[in-house]
């Protein structure tokens, strides 16, 4: 559905530029190239996020960590228990403890880790974070994750970020201080969706519980260059380091305060 959107959006736009130039050959010529490229770079965009972050492919063969073998054949059976295909795996070497996704619903999905979630977590808070990050895949909220991360990586390039802050509302370059003024339980919904996914796929919320205090404590104490010039990964990662840093002098802002207290509310229901 995201796919579609973009698709119908593209189309149209290009529909109406083609008409006021040439009428509605053009506008018809330019609606079906619009489409062309949107699918394209849907396609493309995988690849190129990955490459400009210096991912890795991660797979169990290539695994040269026993904690990253473990890792991959854990989100396997995770997978499995989901009823959803494998997902791909690739890693960057970064020390922030950081996780996400990108990837349709109907899809293998890729989930991306860095090396220092692994020197944050235990393995059974590590396949919290990822299950969490599949029920981001699982969702349908990840369809076009690549293609904004593409184009907000390029925008930076070519230092065009206020124009796309313009375009976007704020939505792709915001600052962690105007999201969090914005803070409802609707804007964390998806963050609390996927969290109780995980504590369903886990079986015990206590650990997903565990996993996001970890991660909130390990991002305020590390630095945050691998993110610099791509900012719209901040707002993708399981714990946003960005919210996670202004949080520590805003509490009462604190989105993680909210996530926990669902997860404790999902616990009680579940005992009683």
């Amino acid at each position: 559905m995201a796919l579609l959107k973009v698709n119908l959006f593209a189309a149209f736009l290009s529909a109406g530029l083609g008409w006021l130039i040439g009428g509605p050959v053009i506008a018809g010529l330019l609606a079906v190239l619009a489409v062309l490229v949107v699918l394209i770079w849907y396609n493309a965009a995988p690849e190129f996020v990955l490459k400009h972050l210096k991912a890795h492919t991660l797979t169990e063969a290539s695994a040269g960590n026993m904690m990253h073998r473990l890792f991959v054949g854990d989100t396997n059976r995770l997978c499995m228990s989901a009823g959803m295909s494998r997902t791909r795996f690739s890693i960057i070497d970064t020390p922030l403890p950081m996780a996400f996704s990108m990837g349709a619903s109907g899809s293998s999905g890729r989930v991306i880790v860095t090396t220092g979630l692994f020197k944050t977590l235990t393995r059974l808070e590590i396949a919290a974070v990822t299950a969490h990050e599949l029920g981001h895949i699982k969702a349908g909220e990840r369809v076009t994750t690549a293609m904004s991360l593409g184009m907000s990586i390029i925008a930076t390039k070519l230092g065009l970020r206020s124009l796309l802050r313009f375009v976007s509302m704020g939505r792709l370059f915001g600052d962690a201080e105007s999201q969090l003024t914005r803070l409802s339980k609707k804007v964390l919904r998806p963050d609390c969706r996927a969290d109780a996914f995980a504590a369903q796929l886990c079986k015990d919320s206590a650990i997903m519980t565990s996993a996001l205090q970890k991660l909130e404590q390990g991002v305020r104490s590390s630095n945050l260059s691998a993110i610099e010039g791509v900012p719209m990964i901040a707002r993708l990662a399981t714990v946003n380091p960005r919210d996670a840093i202004y949080a520590s002098s805003h509490p009462e802002k604190s989105p993680m305060a909210h996530r926990v207290a669902e997860l404790k509310r999902l616990s009680f229901a579940k005992a009683a």
